[in-house]
């Protein structure tokens, strides 16, 4: 009992010194996050402006790591505004917490940007592949509603600070980004001691082809916990890399809720949740047997 008592401390007192030294990262991140953010409006309806370009363009808009694009756009295709294609390139190249995760983590920027580069090769291969099969005859926005969007209403159910200065936003996002990571990583870490990596890797199908199917699973939960969970698993070494990748594309925070809520036609609404998963499956099992 003292043994197990003193190697929880141990994984405790590792977290919270891993958090201190990590503080002036996430706050250089969020306010980084925080300047794109004051323009999301103009972002986001650069999606629209050409329809041709639109998974392309998508991928490069997801792959900016916060939520609010997704959900953003997610408004955005539920008026009529953009593509169903480019609203699944835009949920697969979505990584919401996953990136600042990793930076906090240690993890280096090569792993940081084979993480990006491969999430950005995934939505832009899937959504024209979409686009020319499944979703090409399948978009006419004469006939979804034209009313206008308030993206700063839309926004308001992701993380996003309106109403503070750049400064107190990038500070308030720091703080409670902490406290929530700090406590999935208590929470975690301490599981992984108690449990062991080799039983975790074993309930997740470690070592299967079946480990990414079950990964991309996890990330259709709305939240940035998902995406924190999975990077945190990642580098912990009980998912693989294909498998991580899976769970966050398969995750688009809360751009899946505002888009079943919203969706003038609720079946468009689950196809494109599940081309989202079937995509990024696909891509999490190529991963892991060619890489």
């Amino acid at each position: 009992m003292l043994a197990l008592l003193t190697g929880c401390l141990e994984v405790w007192t590792d977290c919270i010194a891993d958090m201190i030294k990590t503080l002036p990262i996430l706050f250089l991140v969020y306010l980084a996050i925080g300047w794109m953010e004051t323009r999301m409006d103009t972002v986001t309806r650069i999606v629209t402006s050409t329809e041709p370009a639109g998974p392309l363009i998508g991928a490069l808009v997801g792959a900016i790591p916060q939520c609010g694009f997704s959900v953003g756009c997610s408004a955005l295709y539920c008026r009529g505004f953009l593509p169903p294609a480019t609203l699944i390139a835009v949920y697969l190249s979505t990584s919401d917490e996953a990136i600042p995760v990793l930076l906090a983590g240690g993890g280096d920027w090569k792993t940081v940007l084979t993480l990006i580069g491969v999430k950005l090769i995934i939505a832009v291969a899937a959504g024209y592949l979409f686009y020319f099969t499944l979703f090409r005859k399948q978009w006419n926005p004469d006939e979804l509603p034209d009313d206008e969007i308030d993206l700063d209403e839309v926004g308001a159910g992701c993380s996003c600070c309106s109403g503070q200065t750049l400064l107190s936003a990038a500070l308030s996002r720091t703080a409670s980004t902490t406290v929530f990571l700090l406590a999935a990583m208590l929470i975690l870490n301490t599981l992984v001691f108690l449990i062991g990596e080799d039983t975790i890797s074993a309930l997740l199908l470690g070592g299967t082809v079946f480990q990414p199917v079950l990964c991309a699973l996890i990330g259709l939960f709305p939240g940035c916990a998902v995406s924190v969970l999975l990077t945190e698993l990642l580098m912990a070494g009980s998912i693989s890399f294909g498998s991580a990748v899976a769970g966050l594309s398969a995750g688009a925070g809360f751009g899946f809720v505002l888009l079943v809520r919203e969706s003038p036609r609720r079946a468009d609404a689950v196809k494109i949740i599940a081309c989202t998963y079937a995509a990024a499956v696909a891509a999490g099992i190529l991963i892991d047997l060619f890489l």
